[in-house]
């Protein structure tokens, strides 16, 4: 495993040597989402997120990890045929955590409306519960995409994860975080680098928390020694 440093300088190395396919595929997925969530009415625009942003982002996932492991064949192609082969468990993760959302934005709602002390603390406690539902969620489409198990055992194995390696995982999403948070501030980063950069970045982080050794048959994950540098 290596460090969260070691993570951002293997992230950056890659999106030097690769920067023309990362807007490439950024650019996929930007104009397949962003017509539907800015034009849609929102509660279409909701549904348009949960069926059809989850098999863009594993068409995305596939293209990136074609395209770090330098195998032949265009981007789009590899990016069309990833969505279609993984529409349902795209839609089935993206309904998953699209219903922790719900339930955060509905607690907070609830507090909106009745401004008590009990109401606020129940939207504290499901904001953070949803996170970390999402934090023990980071590792689940790279291993899919990368090491082939199928979702609920990337689901379970993800969280043993983010259990074996807690501050690495923390610390690679506090970068994450603060990588979507700089190229949110302009609209031409979310579109032509966002969905890219979070795709290696996130590929790279599961590369670093977890070997092939490690993960053995029928997905079980055996924890290692690990030997930071």
């Amino acid at each position: 495993m290596f460090s969260v440093t070691a993570l951002l300088r293997i992230t950056a190395k890659d999106l030097y040597q690769s920067i023309v396919s990362v807007v490439a595929i950024s650019l996929f997925v930007s104009m397949i989402m962003l017509p539907g969530i800015l034009f849609l009415p929102w509660q279409l625009a909701i549904a348009f997120a949960l069926l059809v942003g989850g098999p863009v982002w594993f068409g995305a996932s596939k293209a990136v990890e074609a395209m770090l492991q330098e195998k032949k064949g265009t981007n789009i192609l590899t990016f069309l045929k990833a969505t279609k082969t993984h529409c349902f468990q795209g839609i089935a993760f993206a309904s998953f955590l699209g219903g922790f959302v719900l339930i955060v934005v509905s607690s907070w709602w609830l507090w909106a409306v009745e401004g008590t002390w009990f109401a606020f603390a129940i939207a504290c406690f499901q904001t953070y519960f949803a996170g970390m539902v999402a934090l023990s969620q980071l590792y689940t489409v790279p291993l899919v995409i990368k090491y082939g198990l199928k979702l609920p055992k990337a689901m379970f194995v993800s969280i043993k994860v983010l259990l074996a390696n807690p501050l690495y995982t923390i610390g690679a999403f506090l970068q994450l975080v603060l990588f979507a948070a700089l190229l949110s501030m302009t609209i031409v980063g979310s579109a032509l680098l966002l969905p890219g950069v979070a795709a290696v970045f996130v590929s790279r982080m599961t590369s670093g928390a977890i070997s092939r050794s490690e993960l053995g048959d029928n997905g079980v994950f055996v924890q290692q020694q690990s030997n930071s540098h």
